[in-house]
């Protein structure tokens, strides 16, 4: 039978307009967000429930460092900012928008407040003006809502459900997530038709899953969908309140519940298309306590189980709170704001590895809680032994310490960076354990300096210096897998660095590799001295290519501070005479070289720059009035952190002994400098590296003095032992 024409026409109106509304169709893509805040990785392994999902995702520990306290309002808000930014006192107060608020519907409270008219059906933030008050006050630009607002601008929706009411307050942190820079999201179901009685929970309410399933499944149109169970933050806040092995009970039940939920929203997604992330913005009061910090982050997608990175870390199982953003934007097809300083997530391919991760989240906390005071012990001694030797070289009556026992101290202490450095490869179950196998490895170092100073104390120098250099470089080219667990080095807790060389391992390198140099010198014979100081500038250029490589070091301010240290220590060793001429030559070589890099750098792709290319990005990607203000907020911020090091840290106390010292030996004892200088004269031209080199990284470096420190480590330490010589 033939059909007419119009009627065949009116059948294909009806099915696409069937299919195009079918829920299946309603977005290309859906990013779901299911926010359990406070929980740990050992809850993961605890929960049979969540070993259950494990095995289906993408597995990794997330940073939760914010611009100011790790409080609940902070974490959330610097996922949704895509930065580390500040919503203290504000972040709570979020509404559906025919809410009552003290008597009247939160929507018009939000339009006096922001002059903006809210959408029925939207929830609203009350705290906005003051999240963007506090979060102009940081150091560098950060956008409050990036994300929403990033969404909105392509015409994505974005929605919340759920809340972790506590003790008759509003407790609505996951807003600050989906909202967009006006505290706007376009839909939401927040308020207390979430919860359900319960009079074995503390407060009596806890969450409903079957009225939160049941909104999650009517919000098929929305593209970025942010859903907060709840019962865990309820639970952190009522543990001061309940008996151990209550809270315990009641965390396992919430935990399974929270675990049963995710597996059925993850049900209802489809894997191929759609993108599933379980965060916990806020690890637990009690890991915080301890100093365990990073929390648990599944991802279910496309991209199927593994392990999760992202190229702001660099590291095989850690991303960043600031990472979530990007992610989110990059999946739906939306451009990230500039300002966003995190990358997209990706996932290493093959079996979510929980019990691996369990133990790198170990060993990071573990070397996190005995860094601060091993290295505070070690910087005090280091004061107290420069400080005795100045007294036994100016007062030679006083005899505090004997000489010899005072030059083997000075190799012990030189011997501290290469022992922190190899003390990953020691077992270390626990604090005690990792603090004494930094005694013994440092010792053992130094007893084996020690015994080389024998024969010749410049020997010595040449071989601690030689052999730590060597080992720093050569765990560079391997990607850093030393430095990575070092008690020296940077710390993936604080997150300031997870990658390349830090500020620490970067001056004992500079200073390092200078005193090998004029060590080997010195101690070559005169005919082979040509020779030695070719491989002398081949040691210089390999060193300046490891800190300088986006790929290797990655790092600026020591590129600059090796740059100007070794050109100097160079010329000096080679009898160029520095003239105006040659001075204008070197800066305007060197400005061209760092401009190379930068320029390298600005060119790569976003998702293969380093901090270096953010940077330029940043100051060269936009107009010339943006750029300006960026280089002043990067200034800035190297120049307040460098500052607050110098007033409240060891690191200033030890390299102000050091440099007071130098100085004081310039003048007394009279005439001893210039003997030194005679005796021992590419020794002393090594010195005048090492000082230039410990000031460009204090001016060129955000940690400098950090760096300044470990400069001089290498540079005042043999000048005492070789006063300290018998004439």
């Amino acid at each position: 039978m033939r059909i007419p024409g119009l009627s065949l026409l009116a059948a294909l109106l009806f099915f696409a307009t069937f299919l195009g509304t079918h829920p299946a169709a309603a977005a290309e893509r859906r990013v779901v967000m299911v926010v359990i805040d406070r929980i740990s990785l050992n809850d993961l392994g605890t929960c049979e429930a969540f070993r259950g999902l494990v095995p289906h995702a993408g597995l990794g520990l997330m940073n939760t460092n914010t611009g100011g306290i790790r409080s609940v309002e902070n974490s959330h808000a610097s996922i949704g900012a895509g930065s580390r930014i500040v919503a203290t006192g504000a972040g709570f107060t979020a509404f559906e928008v025919n809410e009552r608020v003290q008597r009247i519907p939160a929507g018009e409270e939000y339009a006096r407040r922001t002059g903006v008219a809210a959408p029925d059906g939207s929830v609203v933030h009350l705290g906005i003006a003051r999240v963007w008050e506090l979060t102009r006050t940081l150091p560098y630009p950060a956008e409050v809502g990036a994300l929403g607002t990033a969404l909105r601008a392509n015409g994505l929706v974005t929605g919340v459900l759920g809340n972790a009411d506590w003790d008759g307050m509003p407790r609505r942190p996951a807003a600050l997530i989906a909202m967009d820079g006006r505290g706007l999201v376009d839909r939401g179901v927040i308020g207390s038709e979430t919860l359900t009685a319960d009079s074995r929970f503390p407060g009596c309410l806890r969450t409903d899953y079957e009225r939160l399933f049941a909104a999650f499944r009517e919000a098929d149109g929305v593209d970025f969908l942010v859903i907060e169970l709840g019962d865990l933050s309820r639970l952190d806040e009522a543990g001061p309140m309940v008996l151990p092995e209550v809270l315990a009970e009641l965390r396992a039940s919430a935990l399974k519940e929270g675990a049963e939920f995710v597996e059925r929203v993850r049900r209802e997604l489809d894997p191929g298309r759609d993108l599933l992330l379980v965060v916990s913005p806020t690890p637990p009061a009690v890991s915080i306590a301890a100093r365990d910090t990073l929390s648990p982050v599944l991802m279910f997608g496309p991209e199927g189980s593994g392990t999760l990175t992202a190229p702001s870390t660099r590291r095989p199982g850690i991303i960043n709170n600031t990472d979530l953003a990007p992610t989110v934007t990059q999946f739906l097809h939306a451009d990230a704001p500039v300002d966003m300083a995190g990358r997209p997530v990706t996932v290493i391919p093959g079996a979510a590895d929980l019990a691996g991760l369990e133990a790198l989240n170990r060993q990071l906390v573990l070397t996190h809680n005995v860094r601060a005071p091993v290295i505070r012990t070690y910087m005090t001694i280091q004061i107290a032994v420069v400080l005795s030797a100045l007294l036994t070289i100016l007062f030679r009556e006083i005899g505090i310490v004997r000489r010899e026992y005072l030059q083997a101290l000075l190799l012990v202490i030189m011997s501290f960076p290469l022992a922190a450095l190899i003390l990953p490869l020691l077992p270390q179950p626990g604090p005690v354990w990792a603090g004494l196998g930094i005694v013994a490895a440092t010792l053992a170092v130094g007893t084996a300096a020690v015994r080389v100073s024998r024969r010749t104390a410049v020997g010595a120098f040449a071989f601690l210096s030689g052999l730590t250099a060597l080992v720093i470089l050569v765990d560079l080219f391997l990607g850093a897998p030393l430095q990575k667990f070092s008690l020296l080095s940077y710390d993936p807790l604080g997150g300031a660095r997870y990658y390349g060389i830090g500020n620490e391992f970067m001056g004992v390198l500079i200073g390092a590799v200078i005193l090998t140099a004029v060590c080997v010198v010195t101690l070559a014979p005169r005919r082979l001295r040509g020779a030695v100081l070719v491989g002398a500038g081949a040691l210089f250029l390999v060193t300046l290519f490891a800190v300088a490589n986006p790929g290797i070091g990655a790092n600026m301010g020591g590129t600059i501070t090796a740059l100007v240290a070794l050109l100097v220590t160079m010329l000096l060793l080679l009898h160029v005479r520095f003239t105006r001429r040659l001075i204008l030559a070197c800066a305007g070589g060197a400005f061209l070289f760092l401009a190379g890099l930068t320029a390298f750098e600005f060119l790569r792709g976003a998702e293969q720059q380093s901090h270096i290319g953010r940077a330029a990005r940043l100051v060269f990607g936009g107009d010339l009035e943006r750029g300006f203000q960026e280089a002043y907020s990067i200034i800035e911020r190297k120049v307040s952190m460098n500052l607050r090091l110098i007033r409240h840290t060891i690191w200033s106390r030890v390299y102000l002994a050091s440099l007071g010292g130098l100085i004081l030996l310039f003048y007394r004892p009279t005439g001893r400098m210039q003997t030194f200088r005679d005796q021992y004269p590419y020794v002393f031209k090594g010195l005048v590296g090492i000082v230039v080199g410990s000031v460009v990284a204090l001016i060129f470096n955000d940690s400098g003095v950090v760096a300044s420190a470990m400069v001089m480590m290498f540079g005042v330490p043999p000048l005492l032992y070789l006063f300290l010589a018998e004439d």
